[in-house]
């Protein structure tokens, strides 16, 4: 949104049974925030969480320190599991978005890309989604053609709370039309909030009840 962006997750996690990607009964939260921004990840807990892990402690400040964690619990966990087999195909099924300040007054939103073992920056106006393995085809571009009404304010300006509140709501009718149709989502969605001069973590359940302020 320019000066500010949204991070949204659900809790739900997956494991990997007969080569296929199967719901689990463990909830986690996937959103992770240090002083500095946040991280989220989809993929295997047992590759991203070491990564959230060490986001925080280390209170990384800037995407070059990010991408040296992501290289860096990589290669751990190939080590780990160098005699299982589609140990690769799990190391690339792991993305990682995060928010960081730009030192400009803006925020950047960047996602891991791991054909290029880069980051890619969104744009103003750009929405990026990690689906769960059983959603359709017409169901992500049914996500997509909901993403065109996000609201991402007049250029020039900074968001507005009516702004990112309407794009919170979006978010969730999002998810309820994927739960709708049964796919393997959780209700409880954890917002992270990323503007310059201002942060808050949020979810669902709160949002709803309270909306958002300021303070």
């Amino acid at each position: 949104m320019g000066d500010c962006a949204i991070l949204a997750a659900d809790r739900a996690t997956f494991y990997v049974g007969a080569g296929v990607s199967i719901a689990s009964a463990h909830l986690e939260r996937k959103i992770a925030g240090n002083r500095h921004g946040y991280i989220t990840a989809a993929g295997f807990v047992e590759l991203i969480r070491p990564v959230k892990e060490r986001f925080v402690a280390e209170a990384s400040a800037c995407p070059t320190e990010v991408m040296r964690i992501i290289a860096d619990e990589q290669e751990r966990f190939r080590r780990r599991n160098y005699l299982k087999a589609a140990v690769e195909s799990r190391v690339k099924s792991c993305s990682w978005t995060m928010t960081l300040p730009d030192g400009e007054g803006s925020i950047l939103a960047a996602v891991y890309d791991y054909a290029s073992d880069g980051l890619l920056a969104l744009a103003r106006g750009g929405s990026l989604f990690s689906f769960p393995p059983d959603v359709a085809d017409l169901e992500k571009r049914h996500i997509q053609s909901m993403a065109d009404g996000f609201r991402f304010g007049r250029a020039g300006e900074g968001s507005s709370l009516r702004d990112i509140g309407h794009n919170l709501s979006l978010i969730l009718s999002m998810v309820g039309y994927l739960k709708d149709r049964g796919r393997s989502l959780t209700s409880q969605i954890d917002f992270a909030v990323h503007a310059a001069g201002w942060r808050r973590e949020v979810d669902s359940g709160r949002f709803l009840e309270k909306g958002l302020s300021w303070r």
